[in-house]
């Protein structure tokens, strides 16, 4: 790894905040983490972004150039390309050397390792397919891991980066897919036990976190309001870009941090676009720093957050997620206890198979 500064960081912060021995919370393949997957609740309206197209040019590095950030008002002495966390996917298969494609299911959908591709273009494919099939997920209940399995109807695509960043800039150049509603392109970090322990960073006191999440972007977003039963923003120009975390409490407990609960002004950030993004690429980005992450549309800032505790190793991952009306959290019958499961009732092959494209994906770290 080559990336100093980040391992200097996530070294002074395993010293701040104390390790500690085994953990009781999910494990690395059993985090449960939120992307695609969490129920929307109530929200504000949607903002505008701040992406007026008369503002300044945005240099745009090529594949065959020095790569820096691709955003307003940049100093690029003062960024370092991480060639182990990025690909401009012009190889003909899947570089498995960085990336996982073949991860163990979460969600009321399989990730399969077939449903990745990269296009004679240069593009990966993340492909969301419809195809009834049996799988085993393993839960929590009553405190006993258990595997349960279930039917599901619907396969799709991912890739998780195999090495992990804490601090740094995030971009990808990414196209949605033509399902809405129904699926949720998505670019995102997230931490996982195992990365966290081998950091010596396990919580032992309140407010340090066993889970980190940062949602870049999550396209195509369709809500629903726990008031009226349906959806609340069917607009497939509605994006989100939230943090995600759980956090330990006073007595030791395990706090959820959400978007849509309690700690909304802290994770919440909802864009409401001027075009459509199944229709074409766009630049999607976030810089993260020990104190605000910072969020960018097309090289331009639309949001910013305090840091608070979103300071774990995290991996880079792209997604395509189901969404509703094809998954609930009203789970019974044989999906009983399941925090997700799918809706028999609204599978259909009609639409699929379709996928989200991504023409590269970048990673940079700050210079000292």
């Amino acid at each position: 790894m080559k990336y100093s500064k980040s391992l200097l960081n996530l070294a002074l912060t395993a010293l701040l905040i104390g390790c500690g021995g085994g953990s009781s919370e999910p494990s690395q393949n059993s985090n449960q983490p939120t992307s695609g997957n969490e129920q929307p609740k109530d929200s504000e309206t949607p903002e505008t972004p701040e992406t007026p197209n008369n503002g300044p040019s945005i240099e745009t590095p090529q594949a065959n150039e020095d790569r820096f950030p691709t955003r307003e008002n940049l100093n690029k002495s003062e960024w370092l390309f991480v060639e182990e966390l990025s690909d401009e996917f012009n190889d003909a298969t899947i570089a498995l050397t960085k990336w996982d494609n073949d991860l163990n299911d979460w969600g009321p959908w399989s990730w399969e390792p077939d449903n990745t591709s990269i296009d004679a273009e240069g593009h990966l494919h993340l492909t969301i397919s419809y195809e009834e099939h049996t799988a085993d997920r393993t839960i929590t209940l009553d405190g006993n891991r258990q595997t349960l399995s279930n039917d599901m109807f619907y396969k799709s695509g991912i890739i998780r980066s195999k090495q992990t960043i804490t601090y740094g800039y995030f971009e990808a150049r990414i196209k949605g897919n033509p399902t809405f509603p129904g699926a949720s392109p998505a670019f995102w970090l997230y931490s996982n036990a195992n990365d966290r322990n081998a950091a010596g960073m396990f919580p032992t006191e309140a407010e340090q976190p066993y889970y980190s999440e940062i949602d870049i972007v999550e396209l195509q977003q369709r809500e629903w309001s726990d008031i009226t039963g349906t959806a609340k923003w069917d607009d497939e120009k509605v994006m989100d870009m939230n943090l995600h975390a759980v956090v330990r409490g006073p007595n030791g407990e395990q706090i959820q941090v959400r978007p849509h609960n309690s700690f909304s002004d802290l994770a919440q950030n909802k864009l409401l676009v001027d075009f459509d993004p199944r229709e074409d690429f766009h630049i999607y980005a976030a810089e993260v720093t020990p104190e605000t992450i910072t969020w960018f549309l097309d090289g331009k800032q639309v949001f910013q957050k305090t840091n608070k505790y979103w300071h774990l190793p995290m991996r880079v991952t792209l997604s395509l997620g189901l969404r509703s009306p094809h998954v609930t959290y009203d789970c019974t019958g044989e999906y009983a206890g399941l925090p997700r499961c799918p809706v028999r009732a609204e599978k259909t092959g009609e639409g699929y198979p379709n996928d989200m494209e991504v023409d590269w994906v970048r990673v940079y770290h700050k210079v000292e």
